[in-house]
């Protein structure tokens, strides 16, 4: 988020502005995990006591059921949002993974997953109109197909920044004790 100046007839009043792709931190990436074929059976699964035995549980730890899902109300079966809202949910899974990945450390908190949640919703609704316009020739539904779809754009620049300034704020594990980071003490002849 910035602070920025107003234009047009808001100049000079600041407000607060999501940053522009080109100016969003970099955050973390996540540490790359080789798979060693040791911790797996000769049929392919996971041989047990695996370092990845926990993974699961760890992936639900301080999460929450709004953050984990798009929504909570059940949707019929046969109404015609439904394949939109499961392309929503895949979508939201794959970014919110992604983000983690890429951005976040590893990690992708609550904020920004519900964030992405938002935007999938934004996302899915803009594509329903733009299908009911498409098939109708209304170009008010168009329009508001268009707006949908920069307000997801704007809520996943948003989840970004969000995530990766947590990763960078999150205290690193992985830091090199004390008594291993090189003596910094200058040695004879040295200015």
């Amino acid at each position: 988020m910035a602070l920025r100046s107003g234009h047009g007839r808001g100049a000079g009043s600041p407000h607060i502005e999501v940053l522009p792709a080109d100016e969003l931190p970099a955050g973390l990436p996540a540490t790359a995990q080789h798979d060693s074929r040791g911790e797996r059976e000769a049929s392919g699964r996971f041989a047990r006591g695996n370092h990845h035995a926990a993974d699961g549980g760890r992936a639900r730890v301080a999460t929450t059921r709004l953050a984990r899902r798009l929504g909570l109300a059940e949707l019929p079966a046969d109404a015609d949002f439904a394949p939109y809202r499961r392309a929503a949910s895949s979508f939201r899974r794959f970014h919110v993974s992604q983000l983690a990945r890429t951005v976040g450390g590893g990690f992708c908190g609550p904020g920004p997953s519900s964030i992405v949640a938002t935007a999938a919703w934004q996302l899915a609704s803009s594509r329903y109109l733009f299908d009911r316009a498409a098939a109708s020739g209304d170009t008010d539904l168009f329009a508001s197909a268009s707006r949908l779809g920069d307000a997801s754009r704007q809520s996943l620049l948003a989840a970004h920044e969000l995530c990766a300034r947590e990763a960078l704020a999150r205290p690193r594990s992985n830091q090199t004790p004390s008594w291993l980071q090189p003596d910094e003490t200058p040695t004879k002849g040295t200015p």
